[in-house]
């Protein structure tokens, strides 16, 4: 099967099928040519890929010679103490050669899924950049061979290995300097009506049923569910989401499954809800930015906090559904600017995540 990673897109990218091929897998790994902290946490920190780590085993390679950077070899090696079945190894290239490869594979006791493309460890290769990767599920001797050919290379290249945890790793990539945003051409563009619109594709407002207790795994209806946060009825979906609370500060990444139960209700788990009891004076509202990268920073008010009366506001004088339904209203920047301009949601959606 061959895919097209869009950029900007919703589903289809690498990084959902990385971790759908790593679920009911023995094993595998994965080589890759760049990493950053951003594309480590989406992979190997996704609750179901960690999963996998708890009883698989994973062989990571990663190229040193442009891009990777030392947060992303120190998340590595931070990963690596928690999850010990996760063996990661840099690649340090013996001459100007560029180490380039990209591919995971998992084995199943029934085939070998093996994905190769275009797409690093990053989060621009795993979901924002537009790439293309093939996946294959071989069998026989298709697997053989293609096992057979990882582990000739990696015996081939062993002199130019070193573990993850050894200091000329972190010495080598503290001399790489930019990063992929760096590697783009300036794009002329017409100049944005806000700070943040270029950023920002789609802002969705909606207020978070109780759920029973538990109302962390928040409802949305269909319409959103699909047409906004790009998941689809009947096949799981991956979204990505950071909070941004009061301050400003930026939540760790959540890589978040699709879920849909017999009720008809559709789901995403928020982790800024974890824990809280639901408010007796009033529903909890998500403000949910779609950014122009696919991903979704978003903030959970609760009523009496800075921001609630005014989001509160714009989404009644908006709703047009019945009222005993949730309000769930989409807007655009511009809007929900002029309700809150002082969300700490714009100066986090400035820089690309």
């Amino acid at each position: 099967m061959l895919k097209f990673q869009m950029a900007g897109a919703t589903n289809g990218y690498l990084l959902e099928h990385l971790i759908l091929e790593s679920m009911g897998a023995r094993r595998g790994g994965g080589i890759f040519a760049w990493a950053n902290s951003g594309g480590v946490r989406s992979l190997l920190e996704d609750d179901a890929f960690d999963e996998f780590l708890l009883a698989g085993n994973f062989r990571l390679l990663i190229g040193t010679d442009s891009i990777t950077d030392p947060p992303a070899v120190e998340r590595l090696l931070e990963i690596s103490t928690r999850r010990p079945r996760l063996e990661v190894r840099a690649f340090m290239s013996p001459s100007s050669s560029l180490f380039h490869p990209k591919l995971a594979w998992f084995e199943h006791d029934s085939h070998l899924s093996l994905i190769v493309g275009s797409g690093n460890l990053t989060m621009g290769g795993l979901r924002s950049n537009w790439e293309a990767f093939a996946l294959l599920k071989l069998r026989g001797e298709d697997r053989t061979e293609a096992l057979q050919g990882i582990e000739s290379f990696l015996t081939h290249v062993t002199d130019h290995i070193l573990p993850i945890s050894d200091p000329r790793v972190l010495v080598r990539v503290k001399q790489n300097s930019g990063n992929e945003r760096s590697l783009r051409t300036p794009v002329p563009a017409p100049p944005p009506k806000s700070p943040a619109a270029a950023s920002v594709d789609e802002i969705l407002i909606a207020e978070i049923p109780r759920a029973g207790n538990r109302w962390a795994q928040a409802n949305f209806d269909l319409h959103n569910y699909e047409n906004f946060f790009g998941a689809k009825v009947g096949s799981q979906r991956r979204i990505s989401l950071r909070q941004v609370d009061s301050t400003g500060t930026i939540g760790e990444l959540e890589s978040r499954p699709s879920v849909e139960v017999a009720s008809q209700n559709y789901r995403f788990e928020l982790a800024a809800a974890r824990g809280l009891p639901y408010p007796s004076n009033g529903s909890p509202i998500g403000v949910f930015l779609r950014l122009a990268t696919g991903e979704f920073l978003y903030s959970l008010l609760l009523p009496g906090e800075p921001g609630y009366q005014e989001i509160e506001t714009l989404l009644a004088g908006n709703w047009h559904g019945r009222t005993d339904r949730r309000r769930r209203v989409r807007f655009n920047e511009d809007q929900v600017r002029a309700a809150w301009p002082t969300s700490p949601l714009w100066d986090a959606a400035l820089p690309a995540l």
